[in-house]
């Protein structure tokens, strides 16, 4: 059962000086912004039209710097990690057209950091791990902007870009870059009359990551690496090995790109809105000939939520459920050589691997002029395969659950901030070996060691609990100080069970 979790930190030089600001006006969140942002159910859907089912303007901008380190923490994650950067957000209206932006930075270090040589791990099939623990530098740029107009008496239009762009460094053999792109479009339209609305949108999205590794100098050594296929089954060599893909000739990164399509559907009677979400997407590892897999992905998403608002306070429901199928063809290829070209040919390919994760999110959540709270339960479950090797077929069954709690309340010019969470699972694992007539070979190879501590990290029964302290200036500054503790019970392989995080922030809310 693996996981080791890994955050990132900053130079120190670097966050130096936002600390020392921090040290005299503290933050933690942008609660007026947040709250704005909730309080229309039209925001957390891909149709930016609904920015004028409202009629708020908020905005806010904020720095902060954070701490993070303790053994209770996924492979991939560092022991300790300095963090520092700046967000700013605005939801503005005015007569005809409604506009929606933000911007952020983010610059992390971490130290003893090995694992998922990825900016996301797990996010697409396969995956590949180094093992020299070391320092990992991240930088993340992010920018978000939508509009909405007033075509007509019934009719809106808009349109909403999300994007970022992310580089990722190790500084120790095996060292290795990353540049990783995300890019979402998603125009819209919407038909209203009253207080009833139906909306529909397009989403179209990109997403891209390379992994350029090298070694620098000569050693001794070798750096082995891990190329996982699914359920940490794969191939485990010498990391210029053909098996892994990081050095192959002709290729200087081990690239995978994805690209996807989709349509929402929304709609709002009253106080009730509901909206559907169907992307569907196909991706590949590797580029132009050589392309070792081939995945495709489907995803369904919904929401639900009901809103009821008496004086000065306002309650809600909200619902939202999750369901997404991911599977994997691996290629088989060759090389042909015709009148002195030498080309790569697709000779077939073979289903390696699939997983289907389902989540389910009920939430309360109330709102008045003292303070906020919020109180929910989420339900995960993921069903994985894979079968790289005929005849073996392995499998496991996975499921999370999670309730927490939180709170703010405002004393004065203080608002006070606390939650708690408590969270476990479980999984099963199976394996099988078809029916044949034929003498199996050996299974491949199973990196069990980081197998065991990710399914552990996933399911360890945790208490988490977290404080925050705002203290609100004249116009619209603010400063907090915010803490989190997280600990894990019946551990057999992740190596320590506390891990804390520390923030401060200061912001102009206006």
């Amino acid at each position: 059962m693996n996981a080791n979790s890994n955050r990132c930190m900053t130079d120190r030089k670097k966050i130096a000086l936002l600390w020392l600001m921090a040290a005299f006006s503290v933050s933690v969140a942008a609660q007026p912004y947040d709250r704005v942002e909730r309080r229309n159910f039209w925001n957390a859907g891909s149709n930016v039209t609904g920015l004028r089912m409202d009629s708020l303007t908020v905005s806010y901008a904020e720095l902060y710097g954070r701490y993070e380190a303790g053994g209770f923490r996924d492979t991939h994650e560092a022991a300790r990690a300095w963090s520092a950067g700046a967000v700013a957000k605005t939801i503005t209206h005015s007569e005809r057209y409604s506009m929606t932006g933000s911007f952020s930075f983010d610059n992390t270090s971490g130290s003893d950091m090995c694992g998922s040589m990825f900016i996301r791990p797990g996010f697409y099939p396969v995956d590949v791990l180094e093992f020299t623990p070391g320092r990992k530098d991240l930088q993340t740029y992010a920018f978000m902007g939508g509009i909405a107009v007033d075509v007509a008496s019934c009719w809106r239009v808009g349109g909403k870009m999300d994007f970022a762009a992310a580089n990722y460094a190790k500084r120790k053999d095996l060292r290795h870059m990353n540049y990783r792109l995300d890019m979402k479009v998603a125009p819209a339209v919407m038909y209203h009359r009253g207080d009833a609305a139906v909306g529909i949108s397009y989403l179209f999205g990109k997403n891209s990551e390379s992994v350029k590794a090298e070694e620098i100098g000569t050693t001794t050594a070798a750096y082995y690496a891990f190329l996982d296929k699914g359920l940490m089954y794969g191939a485990y060599e010498v990391w210029t090995g053909s098996g892994v893909h990081l050095n192959e000739t002709g290729m200087d990164a081990f690239p995978v790109s994805e690209l996807s399509n989709g349509v929402g559907v929304q709609v709002q009677f009253g106080n009730f809105y509901g909206d559907a979400e169907y992307v569907g997407s196909s991706g590949k590892v590797g580029e132009k000939e050589t392309v070792w897999f081939r995945f495709a992905r489907h995803g369904i998403s919904s929401r639900l939520g009901y809103r009821i608002a008496r004086g000065g306070r306002s309650h809600f429901l909200r619902f939202r459920l999750d369901w997404e199928y991911l599977s994997n063809n691996e290629n088989v290829l060759g090389k042909e050589t015709a009148n002195g070209v030498t080309v790569t040919k697709v000779y077939g390919s073979n289903r390696i691997f699939e997983r289907t994760w389902v989540t389910a999110n009920p939430e309360y959540g109330f709102t008045g002029p003292r303070g906020e709270f919020t109180a929910g339960v989420q339900v995960s479950s993921l069903r994985r395969m894979s079968f790289q090797m005929f005849p073996y077929v392995m499998s496991q069954n996975l499921v999370q659950a999670r309730i927490y709690a939180s709170g703010i309340w405002n004393v004065g010019r203080f608002d006070i901030g606390a939650g708690a969470a408590f969270a476990a699972g479980g999984f099963s694992d199976g394996q099988l070996e078809a029916a044949t007539d034929m003498e199996p070979g050996e299974p491949p190879f199973h990196l069990e060691r980081y197998y065991d501590m990710q399914n552990e990290y996933m399911t360890a029964p945790r208490i988490t609990v977290h404080c925050s302290l705002r203290y609100n200036f004249l116009h619209g500054m603010y400063a907090e100080a915010a803490a989190s503790y997280v600990r894990g019970f019946r551990l057999r392989f992740i190596g320590g069970a506390d891990r804390w995080c520390g923030t401060l922030r200061i912001g102009y809310t206006f």
